[in-house]
């Protein structure tokens, strides 16, 4: 099951620190506003009827007690398979706001320069 919720993100801000283009303070900030930006997986299971709202409040519930993630215990419970999660965490990655907007939007970075910084952060690998 994947659950890299913010491995690429993460590696371009850390990129951007170490180029001096923003500091620590400015990733932390955009990536908060990432993950506020972000749909949880129990709604969009909800919107694509793959789970009722009493299923999800059960999975809520039944996470307080728990440290496993929303997908983790929804497939314990049999109310998911591990392919339908993959396919939520698919979604919710593709409807995830990319941290360079978020950085260009908190005025940290312009437009022209994150351009030109993705194709240097793209080619270090």
């Amino acid at each position: 099951m994947t659950g890299d919720f913010q491995g690429d993100e993460l590696l371009f801000g850390q990129f951007l620190i170490k180029e001096g283009v923003v500091t620590e303070t400015d990733v932390v900030e955009a990536l908060n506003i990432q993950k506020d930006r972000t749909i949880q997986i129990g709604r969009l299971a909800l919107r694509n009827n793959m789970l009722t709202i009493k299923k999800i409040f059960t999975i809520l519930n039944k996470q307080t007690s728990s440290n496993m993630k929303f997908g983790e215990l929804a497939v314990e419970l049999g109310y998911l398979s591990e392919e339908s999660v993959d396919e939520l965490l698919k979604i919710q990655k593709a409807g995830r706001p990319p941290i360079g907007e978020i950085l260009i939007e908190l005025n940290k970075i312009e437009r022209n320069a994150l351009e030109s910084l993705l194709n240097k952060f793209r080619q270090r690998a």
